[in-house]
């Protein structure tokens, strides 16, 4: 009954605090994802605290310098983008109107009007929505502290990295001295388990989205995908979570090239991309890099992170995948408990 009630109250005010739960869920997923180096460091005479700023330091080197190198490109990129605008409307027009006159819906002339009038405001909607916001966020005193909040909580996500990695070794053990001794030994068993399956998908996660990013990166380059820079990261990125670049990123770099170049040899050039990439990573990279500890399923992760999505926003796509985790440790000790110890006993 009280584990019910204690399990409640946890839910209650992740809800509750979900906001501020955030830097400190990305925090606990940077330590956590760093503890194989600050290890190495530990073991060469390298305090875990003094280890844990040379991660950070290394990690602020590392987004200086991607920052520098990338962002004229990526400028280059959105400005050369943002001049085709008018262009992609009028193709986006021109493809309608062929489409709705076959269908013989009305005129020539009022379909034209109607589309292009349609399309002019659609573009219109996201400037118009951005320069709204920013006028109401800095004219109200609460735009003012929703601001000075996130500044906030960016600048306490090193501060929270340092305490969570300096002290990664103690939470386990703090943890299990509230244990009741007949049950330490099986609490620390799936502890290790759990510490185990999150272990291999966040590192083993990371490291597949970055070889992807590079991948989508260079194939969309040489494709001439729009903004093919920031969608080759975002796509790789997105990868990390089954199926999530084809039902996000690939109708929109679909779309962006069939709009810039109104071929099928760039489709094709596209679709062969995300084909290639996907059988990669199913059949050589999640294998080599995760191996078969996760044991979770592509299925049960995409609707972990559905859920979590719609119940919690953001931070609920964070705790998705550890929840996951959580809720196959919590089966497999009743497996073992309910049905392989009735099996020895029979």
């Amino acid at each position: 009954m009280w584990l019910v009630i204690i399990f409640g109250f946890s839910l209650w005010l992740i809800f509750s605090a979900r906001s501020a739960l955030t830097p400190i869920i990305f925090s606990f997923i940077f330590a956590y994802a760093t503890q194989p180096i600050v290890e190495f460091l530990h073991k060469r005479k390298i305090p875990r605290g003094f280890g844990i700023l040379i991660v950070l330091f290394i990690f602020a080197l590392l987004l200086v310098l991607l920052f520098v190198g990338l962002s004229p490109q990526v400028k280059t990129q959105i400005e050369s983008f943002s001049s085709n605008i008018p262009k992609y409307i009028k193709i986006l027009e021109l493809w309608i109107l062929k489409f709705l006159m076959k269908l013989k819906i009305s005129s020539q002339a009022e379909l034209q009007k109607f589309i292009s009038e349609n399309l002019n405001l659609f573009a219109s909607v996201p400037l118009k929505t951005l320069q709204a916001s920013s006028n109401f966020l800095l004219s109200t005193t609460k735009g003012i502290f929703s601001i000075a909040m996130s500044v906030l909580y960016i600048g306490l996500i090193p501060v929270i990295v340092f305490y969570i990695g300096r002290d990664m070794k103690r939470i386990s053990p703090t943890f299990l001295q509230y244990v009741h001794p007949d049950y330490r030994k099986e609490v620390e068993k799936r502890f290790f388990r759990l510490d185990e399956l999150l272990s291999a998908f966040i590192k083993g996660q990371l490291i597949v989205g970055i070889i992807l990013s590079v991948l989508y990166m260079l194939g969309f380059y040489f494709m001439d995908v729009p903004l093919w820079l920031l969608l080759g990261i975002l796509t790789g990125l997105a990868s990390m979570f089954p199926y999530v670049e084809w039902i996000i990123a690939f109708p929109i770099v679909v779309l962006l090239t069939a709009l810039q170049h109104q071929d099928w040899t760039h489709f094709f050039g596209v679709l062969l991309i995300f084909g290639v990439l996907s059988s990669l990573t199913g059949m050589f990279l999640v294998p080599k890099i995760l191996g078969e500890k996760i044991g979770l399923h592509p299925v049960v992760i995409l609707s972990a992170i559905l859920v979590g999505g719609e119940l919690l926003g953001f931070i609920g796509i964070l705790l998705a995948v550890p929840f996951a985790a959580t809720a196959k440790v919590g089966l497999e000790a009743v497996y073992d408990y309910y049905i392989i110890s009735d099996e020895n006993s029979s």
